[in-house]
């Protein structure tokens, strides 16, 4: 047994990978279209809308085929699986994600935040991605309307004027990826980390309290 993408999954993707409709190099200078779609493109090609959307599906097949090697050991629920497969879709399997498949479901959970490097150094498009894929990921287990405010309040502690630690860190790296002047990313949340709050909390439509919830950190992972 196996499963298919879900639209949850297809649309991290999407929302990640972006679409291209002529071909360009990406920095690995690897000719790419469509929705990262590698390996058969040449220089001036074109595709439509409808084109880019059909080679996704296509894309998706070998990456599903890659996740549902690990479905009779962990039998994934669809919004594990869809994270999973947009994990894949990036870097290439999860062989390594699940340690051959040796690693409990939490331990993979826990994990997944690693892998947002290029080169050795941390990216924040990648870390927001991997946060997003965590997320859904951690989903499988919630139901109800607050699915997704209840996710982000496991995978994130409430953070105010004080708190240190990484999940700071994380929260000055993504404010800071967006725009927001935090000072120095020292893990450390001090006024400058306050203020940027406070404004990231007005512009997004938040109770301005700088106090950093559920609610504020969905809006951070969107």
């Amino acid at each position: 047994m196996g499963l298919k993408t879900g639209q949850a999954g297809i649309d991290l993707i999407k929302r990640y990978e972006g679409c291209r409709l002529d071909a360009y190099k990406c920095l690995a200078g690897v000719w790419t279209i469509g929705y990262g779609h590698t390996g058969d493109v040449k220089s001036g090609q074109k595709i439509t809308q409808a084109q880019a959307e059909a080679i996704l599906i296509a894309d998706l097949e070998k990456f599903e085929k890659k996740v549902n090697n690990f479905y009779s050991r962990y039998r994934w629920t669809q919004h594990e699986f869809d994270a999973l497969v947009s994990f894949a879709f990036n870097l290439g399997s999860i062989d390594q994600l699940t340690a051959g498949g040796t690693r409990s479901r939490e331990v993979i959970a826990e994990k997944m935040l690693l892998y947002n490097k290029a080169a050795g150094k941390g990216l924040s498009g990648l870390t927001r991605r991997r946060q997003e894929e965590r997320a859904l990921f951690l989903s499988a287990n919630v139901s109800g309307d607050n699915e997704t405010a209840a996710v982000l309040s496991k995978a994130h502690p409430i953070l105010k004027k004080g708190s240190e630690g990484s999940s700071v860190k994380e929260l000055q790296q993504i404010l800071k990826a967006k725009g927001y002047e935090v000072g120095a990313i020292d893990g450390i949340f001090g006024y400058k980390t306050l203020a940027a709050v406070k404004v990231f909390q007005k512009a997004n439509g938040l109770t301005v309290d700088a106090i950093v919830g559920a609610k504020t950190w969905e809006k951070l992972s969107s």
